[in-house]
């Protein structure tokens, strides 16, 4: 692992004393994040959820009774991590958006680095980032009005 951070900081540093685009430095942390978040989700889906899931309960839940935008963020990774993409999205799709962004993300620079052209426009990554924004606030207004609406039903 240790390795593994060397050469990355040695490649950020070759690319920082040169020309570098922020998608390249976006595309080495997605490398090398890969595999330690795969295999914190597969522990996670496995026994994790189950020891330690009680530790990650909302305080904005707890205190105000409205969840904050994030609720179910912590279930819907365990969810997708067992495969169970539905009940995943259900809970919290920022889960799913946010791995279907990297995917794309990634398959679009390593299509960029090894099979295509050299481009010197770079992957807007910012748009990624409108998208989870939307995603998260879109899902959030959703729990709260239905939160309401169920409210005003029982009373």
């Amino acid at each position: 692992m240790l390795m593994c951070g060397k050469i990355f900081l040695m490649n950020l540093t070759i690319k920082m004393a040169g020309k570098y685009q922020v998608d390249d430095v976006f595309y080495l942390i997605g490398k090398v994040a890969f595999v330690p978040v795969i295999l914190f989700g597969f522990w996670f889906a496995r026994n994790g959820f189950i020891n330690y899931g009680g530790l990650f309960e909302c305080e904005m839940r707890r205190i105000s009774g409205f969840p904050c935008p994030g609720c179910g963020g912590t279930r819907a990774f365990y969810h997708l991590f067992r495969g169970e993409i539905a009940q995943s999205f259900r809970l919290n799709p920022i889960v799913i958006y946010g791995a279907a962004a990297y995917l794309h993300f990634m398959l679009t620079m390593f299509g960029r680095k090894r099979i295509g052209k050299k481009t010197e426009n770079e992957v807007r990554i910012q748009y990624y980032l409108y998208g989870a924004t939307a995603v998260l606030l879109l899902q959030w207004l959703i729990k709260v009005v239905r939160m309401v609406y169920h409210f005003y039903l029982i009373y």
